[in-house]
């Protein structure tokens, strides 16, 4: 039989969607919390430890979102030497399932002003040090001890026990020292490489990222990881405001460029996340009259996925760019083209091939499968391709593919339709950016005739 190819080419779709991994997360919040209180300027940063039922379909004032981020103290998951309690992290896993998120999670080994710093039996056993960076001194561990050393990668070790490879496990914050685990106080290299080494150690199979600058940074990236950026925002929001723009002190100028080229960062994104959360909220960016162009630029610039806007109302007036922001973010799939055999014999094979175009900034990180699915009746069959849809960076991948068509059909139409699915459920999860999908995600691509 002579081949005769059918082309389709769905409408490229300008909608929202709620594609996992990418995107707004909620912060120390789940989708459908009721926010942050209106006006506030710093987020809160004691993790969650109650899990009150959904309020919301969406929370008034923010984005939706596929993804939850929650950070917790050092004192919280081991409140005595030796003894983990992780059940908050368990519940938190729990919650993000439910609502149709992933979650992001980092342990802090100390915090800032009344805030703690470290759980009480450390301090009071082991080194410590007086830290003067606030109002009133505080004391924390000696980051470059052995004992120190010792403790915060077995607590590492322990987390990834437990946890390593959890579906709903997005990815893990490598914290080191200092406030927040942000790296506020230095710790020598052979500390942060012996930290990096437990991170990488404890997750194999889960997302790492690194904190911006130092070596630190450049440690992480050397294991694999990808990194975070916090304060993506900052234009001068801790600079005085009496100086010309130009003389103002401020990350996204006089930090991060030079710390992503310096630490050998500028192609990370290729293959683990580059994740963002403003230094204090989007409203407090908004009323200091930032250039929101400017940090969305930079942002997408850097092939940035997720983006935390810490669970506070976002400015009504950005509301509209930091939607096409979200959209923007991460992988965008547009099925453009595909072409498959128009007849068949029953029990031949259907040639199909298919151009794929991610017009986002970053591939997708996790492993889920390119799937064709031949429809007749109540009869389908599914094939997964071998493809390994995390190689799709931004611009073009082609997908060839040879199907075959079961002899249980019969003479006559078979629907041809694609997906993006979960490998282990075979449920379509990463919708393209196309019109035509089914309400069970499937795009409709047409039909092929079976002929005896």
């Amino acid at each position: 039989m002579e081949p005769v190819f059918r082309k389709v080419r769905p409408r490229e779709s300008s909608r929202y969607i709620l594609n996992p991994h990418k995107g707004f997360a909620t912060f120390q919040h789940f989708e459908g919390d009721p926010l942050f209180e209106a006006g506030g300027r710093h987020c809160h940063e004691e993790g969650p430890l109650e899990f009150p039922e959904r309020v919301y379909d969406v929370a008034p004032g923010y984005l939706p979102t596929t993804v939850a981020y929650c950070r917790w103290f050092w004192e919280k998951v081991e409140p005595e030497d030796g003894r983990y309690d992780f059940s908050m992290v368990e519940k938190a896993l729990a919650t993000a399932r439910e609502r149709g998120q992933t979650l992001h999670v980092r342990l802090m080994p100390s915090g800032a002003v009344k805030q703690p710093w470290a759980p009480k039996w450390y301090l009071e056993k082991y080194p410590v040090q007086i830290s003067l960076r606030w109002k009133e001194p505080q004391p924390m561990p000696v980051w470059d001890s052995p004992e120190y050393v010792d403790k915060w990668t077995r607590l590492i070790g322990e987390f990834g026990r437990r946890f390593d490879g959890d579906p709903t496990l997005d990815c893990v914050d490598m914290a080191f020292v200092g406030d927040w685990g942000e790296g506020q106080g230095e710790c020598s290299d052979d500390a942060a490489d012996r930290i990096t080494r437990a991170y990488a150690e404890a997750h194999p199979l889960t997302q790492r990222v690194a904190m911006i600058g130092g070596y630190k940074m450049k440690a992480g990236i050397r294991s694999g990881a990808g990194w975070r950026c916090d304060s993506c925002d900052d234009l001068g929001l801790w600079a005085d405001p009496k100086l010309p723009f130009e003389q103002r002190w401020n990350h996204l100028y006089d930090s991060y460029p030079k710390e992503v080229v310096t630490c050998g960062a500028q192609d990370t994104w290729r293959s683990a996340p580059v994740v963002f959360e403003p230094g204090m909220t989007l409203a407090r960016s908004h009323q200091l009259g930032f250039d929101i162009d400017f940090i969305i630029r930079q942002d997408l610039k850097y092939h940035g996925t997720v983006f935390s806007a810490k669970s506070y109302a976002l400015p009504e007036e950005w509301m509209d760019k930091l939607r096409a922001f979200a959209n923007d973010l991460g992988y965008r799939y547009v099925l453009m083209q595909a072409r498959y055999s128009a007849r068949v014999e029953r029990g031949g094979t259907v040639d199909f091939t298919a151009w794929v175009e991610n017009v986002g900034v970053a591939p997708i990180y996790y492993r889920y499968r390119f799937a064709v699915r031949l429809s007749q009746g109540r009869r389908s069959v599914v094939h997964v391709s071998a493809t390994d849809i995390r190689t799709w960076l931004p611009g073009d991948a082609w997908v060839v593919e040879e199907i075959a068509a079961p002899r249980e059909f019969e003479a006559g139409r078979v629907e041809v339709a694609c997906a993006i699915i979960e490998p282990d459920t075979g449920v379509p999860r990463v919708h393209f950016a196309s019109e035509g999908e089914d309400a069970d995600g499937w795009l409709q691509l047409g039909e092929v005739e079976i002929v005896r």
